[in-house]
């Protein structure tokens, strides 16, 4: 639960956890529009000075990728327990979807992130600098359990296909009604797997 901090005089509660800082922000783009929103709105419906706001996020890029560091450690570290004879294309099919871990309190919040990544050509996670890291992750796990490359087609190629595969069930998720995403991230890492076999 984030802290909220303590109540000024006015009676509203100041935000001062990070996360719970992201989450106005979240908020405040799904109301009004990512591009219509400022720093200074975001700071005031927090309570705090836009400087002190500046010192947790550097841009509202930044309010929008807020736990993409978090992701990237917990999938590094799943990687890392992976069984040394396991097939990689089955333990990343696996362990993509799964590093994902947000509570329900949160799903809501992780459907508008993904809505505002995906409309804002600033945030589009594909190939830009923002996604590098779940690149660069993916990748050294496939050149550390096969005989390619990491400069190699197979690498590039099997890395692109999986985060395309993940980010695209994570739009349709995220523009359909259903509750968590967990599901179509399964479907979509199978039909990688199974080489789009529908049987």
């Amino acid at each position: 639960m984030p802290d909220l901090g303590q109540r000024n005089r006015g009676g509203r509660p100041r935000v001062t956890d990070k996360t719970a800082i992201a989450a106005v922000g979240l908020r405040l783009f799904a109301e009004r529009g990512y591009d219509a929103v400022t720093m200074a709105e975001i700071a005031d419906a927090c309570d705090i000075g836009r400087t002190t706001l500046l010192r947790y996020f550097a841009s509202k890029v930044d309010i929008v990728w807020d736990r993409s560091d978090d992701e990237v450690s917990a999938l590094t570290a799943r990687l890392q327990q992976a069984p040394g004879s396991a097939d990689a294309v089955s333990v990343l099919c696996t362990e993509l979807p799964a590093m994902l871990a947000y509570d329900d309190s949160e799903v809501d919040l992780l459907r508008t992130q993904v809505r505002i990544i995906g409309e804002s050509a600033e945030g589009w996670p594909l190939g830009s600098a923002r996604f590098a890291p779940w690149e660069s992750v993916v990748a050294r796990f496939i050149t550390e359990r096969t005989r390619h490359g990491a400069d190699g087609l197979y690498t590039k190629l099997l890395t692109q296909s999986l985060l395309s595969a993940g980010w695209t069930a994570m739009t349709v998720w995220a523009a359909s009604d259903e509750p968590r995403p967990e599901r179509l991230l399964v479907d979509a890492f199978t039909l990688v797997r199974n080489g789009f076999s529908e049987q």
